[in-house]
């Protein structure tokens, strides 16, 4: 006999299943919801914010459970995956009466894990942001060379990158990757377990297997270390897959010179795609952003993320947009056409991995419908520029395939196809009958359900239908007598509280005829599904190049209408290392400044080989770190493709861009504020090169006023002898000014501000030559700072001044200064300059005048030593 406590059939296919699905999450079918038992029960009840329950015992202790239903199970995946778990589908590989035909009565259904849903791995609507790629990547090694394999199987993208060790978290960055796999750990990168295969061997030979290939020289030849990265990118997807075809396209190999290296830390700091709260709103992209398909908003959020860096394709891209500038008719024709086009891509990548619908077909209908009318716009139009040209063709070539899905599908398929309908009217002779087959049955029933109402006198009497009992007679309790005689003709098939159900004879037969033949008709529009899917498929490749020519155009056009709205211009890009902007402007702080009624004040930079160091002085909150990054988003936008926000614009291509603006820790990692800049500074030090543009904002301001300001003097030699690239240097460190005696490429700015009348008026003007001091305590009280408080740190500075300029250091006025005792404000001295500047009115001045004026305030401040 078995033990009472031993496991039950279930429970032992269940654990056989978790083993397999290992540290994911199972949901296990059964029937119409998925459940999840034990631990598993626990972390998604918590997740989902759904009930935890119980079901029978293991080990003599009642197993935790929990469940959803198996119709909606998207959205509670979607909210699993969010939260950065991973699921494993187990479902049922056969039907009860099956698994009772095969093995006896009590026989348990057989499940098996048909799919591992994953970050990396989904192609589902509902579970991704339309206008984001979906990346899984895979970083791979062969000896000392490393590599990234990437693929988002929704569009079927597929990319190898190689890349140093130091430049893996600047491509990842650039990605986004939704999950990055390796097969150990990588150094300064997160990543979880692969399924193996990451070897150069494997790679090779399941990149020959996928895409029929004997040999690899049409893909580029990619390196060990590349064929490594693929290998494991394909073994996980076909782990997690289970045999599903995968849309992927032959693997593009991208060189990591080909766009502009921007790492982690500054794509943050500069809220290229992301903004600090983790929206797009408020980023670069987020402003932008005037495309009309998904597929576009996806292409110009890569484009931002990773600028190019070869002119002639940026000059491409620019002329394209400058195109669609140039007439707005022409780009609102455009803009029109694009408007409500679907997600195709995305519809024919569910198509490929046996997740599509009918309604998936009509969106590649749809999408490939729009591109065709869109290239009959655009065929017309005079002076086309080299890359419209190259992209119109891919628009065209579908009309079998859209006239075909035209004529077999209705305009607007259901969102369930379980119960047909999808298939349209005189596309198939067959199933045309067989609907009116079943609709003739479904007449007839009506007419019996009349025919029993008379017959029997209960008026209430209905024909009614259900999965369990099928088609049958209801008649409420207190009639039910009626039908109850032997000679009725009705049999008794079910009771229920106020209702008692019953089958006859002519039912059955009417019944039987409708059920065959909507059975019939189910089955026919299924294998015209089928038959439309695989006739896609067969067109898959052209297909992805329509997708593709579509987002690009959008770009374009978005581009335009950004450029048109805002008064952008055209840059020049030049392989010369010069950055010359005129009136520029921070395109995110510009939109917000005019949203609340407020103006923008542009300012202009040129930087050439002279002057490729710009040190930057002026009080907090007077625009320094503004200017420091909306010159890095010029550049950006520029490189990918886009007007800027300026009057002129001529940039030398950037191959790397790093920001360091803003302070920040990382305690999960054991990092304080100064420790993130310090290591944020090395990087730079060591990557930079001639050709990138770096901007750098308070450098050494976490630590002792000393060692920050020795730390910020040597990163200036180092940035002028050393890397010699084009830098924003922003600092509140004076001293550091005394460098451009010495630096020949250094160049003095400052940011303007003047007190008035003891009030701080910031005109966030960028102007050659020094500040002539930090106006921290004119911020302090600007901020709210309590009076006593901004009088006592005058007090203070007074002191510090005095003795700076008696020895020459800081030190030397700390002295006579009670700072740990208790002090009553002290009483500020009348400033005799700042009392004969507020009695001027240069408007009234002649020039002669305004020059004695300035000898007079020079000898007031010399004969005031000590007044601030």
């Amino acid at each position: 006999m078995a033990r009472a406590d031993a496991p039950t059939p279930m429970m032992i296919q269940y654990r056989r299943l978790k083993e397999e699905a290992g540290d994911a999450l199972l949901f296990y079918r059964m029937g119409d919801f998925f459940e999840l038992f034990f631990d598993d029960a626990k972390v998604a009840a918590a997740c989902l914010d759904i009930a935890l329950t119980k079901r029978g015992a293991d080990a003599g202790e009642p197993i935790p459970m929990c469940g959803v239903p198996a119709h909606s199970a998207e959205s509670y995946l979607a909210r699993l995956i969010k939260g950065g778990h991973r699921v494993a589908i187990a479902e049922q590989t056969e039907s009860p009466a099956e698994a009772r035909k095969a093995r006896g009565s009590k026989a348990l259904v057989e499940r098996a894990i048909i799919r591992l849903v994953t970050p990396g791995t989904l192609t589902e609507e509902t579970l991704l942001d339309s206008g984001s790629a979906n990346w899984l990547a895979a970083v791979g090694r062969a000896g000392d060379d490393w590599a990234i394999a990437a693929a988002d199987i929704s569009t079927g993208r597929f990319e190898l990158v190689s890349c140093g060790p130091g430049e893996l978290a600047a491509e990842l960055a650039r990605l986004a990757a939704a999950e990055v796999i390796a097969d150990s750990a990588v150094p300064g990168i997160e990543t979880i377990p692969g399924k193996g295969g990451f070897d150069s061997v494997v790679g090779e030979r399941s990149l020959k297997s996928r895409f029929g290939l004997a040999t690899l020289d049409g893909l580029g030849s990619p390196s060990r270390a590349e064929l490594a990265a693929a290998g494991g990118l394909l073994t996980y997807l076909d782990a997690t897959q289970k045999g599903a075809g995968i849309l992927l396209e032959a693997p593009r190999r991208i060189s990591r010179a080909s766009h502009m290296a921007i790492d982690a830390a500054s794509r943050d700091s500069l809220e290229l795609v992301r903004s600090v709260s983790g929206s797009a709103a408020g980023s670069l992209l987020g402003e932008i952003d005037r495309c009309q398909t998904a597929g576009g908003r996806r292409l110009l959020s890569e484009d931002i993320a990773a600028p190019l860096t070869d002119k002639p394709a940026i000059d491409a891209r620019l002329a394209l947009v400058a195109w669609l500038h140039e007439d707005a008719l022409r780009r609102e024709r455009v803009r029109v056409a694009l408007k409500g086009l679907p997600d195709f891509a995305r519809a024919l990548a569910r198509l490929a991995a046996g997740r599509g619908s009918p309604r998936d077909l009509a969106l590649l209908r749809d999408g490939l419908g729009g591109a065709a009318a869109l290239r009959a716009e655009l065929d017309s139009q005079p002076d086309r520029p080299r890359l419209l040209d190259e992209l119109l063709p891919r628009l065209g070539g579908h009309a079998a395939v859209v006239d075909r899905l035209r004529s077999a599908l209705v305009d607007s398929p259901p969102i369930d196809s379980s119960k047909g309908g999808y298939i349209a009217p005189g596309y198939d002779a067959v199933l045309d009958a067989l609907r009116d087959a079943a609709s003739n049955g479904r007449r007839a029933i009506a007419a019996l359900e009349t025919r029993y109402r008379e017959a029997t006198g209960i008026p209430s009497l209905k024909i009614r239908h259900n999965a369990v009992l099928g088609y049958h007679v209801e008649a409420s309790a207190r009639h039910a007598d009626r039908l109850m005689a032997p000679d009725s003709g009705f049999t008794h098939r079910q009771t229920l509280a106020g209702v008692v159900r019953f089958n006859s004879p002519e039912l059955h037969e009417e019944a039987s005829r409708v059920i065959e033949a909507g059975a019939h008709a189910l089955a026919a529009e299924s294998a015209h599904a089928e038959e439309l899917t695989v006739l896609a498929l067969a067109s898959a490749p052209s297909i992805t190049a329509t997708a593709d020519a579509l987002a690009r155009i959008d770009v374009a056009a978005s581009h335009a209408t950004r450029a048109a709205d805002g008064g952008w211009v055209l840059p020049q890009l030049t392989d010369e290392p010069c950055l010359e902007i005129e009136s520029g402007r921070h395109p995110v702080v510009e939109s917000a400044l005019r949203d609340g009624g407020d103006r923008f004040v542009a300012n202009s930079l040129a930087m050439g080989s002279a002057d490729r160091l710009w040190l930057i002085t002026g009080p907090n909150m007077g625009g320094k770190s503004t200017f420091l990054r909306q010159t890095a988003l010029i550049a950006v936008l520029a490189q990918s493709g886009s007007f800027v926000p300026a009057s002129r614009a001529k940039i030398g291509v950037v191959d790397r861009l790093f920001s360091r603006v803003g302070a920040s820790d990382n305690l999960a990692r054991g990092r304080s504020t100064f420790m993130v800049e310090m290591v944020e500074t090395a990087a730079i030090l060591a990557q930079a090169t001639p050709q990138s543009l770096v901007i750098l904002d308070e450098i050494g301001r976490g630590t002792s006023t000393y060692d920050g300001l020795a730390i910020a003097w040597a990163v200036v030699e180092a940035m002028h002898d050393d890397v010699k690239c084009r830098t924003l240097f922003a600092t509140h460190y004076h001293e550091l000014t005394r460098l451009a005696g010495r630096l020949d490429c250094l160049s003095l700015h400052h940011v303007r501000a003047r007190e008035w009348k003891g009030d701080l008026v910031l005109l966030h003007e960028v102007a050659d030559g020094a500040a002539d001091r930090s106006y921290g305590i004119a911020v302090a009280k600007l901020a709210g700072l309590p009076p006593a408080v901004v009088s006592r740190a005058r007090s203070v500075l007074t002191k510090l001044e005095a003795g700076r300029d008696a020895t020459g250091g800081i030190a030397a006025g700390l002295d006579d200064l009670p700072l740990f005792a208790a002090a009553a404000p002290a009483e500020q001295q009348p400033d005799p300059v700042a009392a004969a500047l507020a009695d001027l009115n240069p408007d009234a001045l002649s020039p002669r005048e305004a020059l004695e004026q300035l000898y007079e305030l020079k000898r007031l401040a010399q004969s005031s030593p000590g007044v601030s």
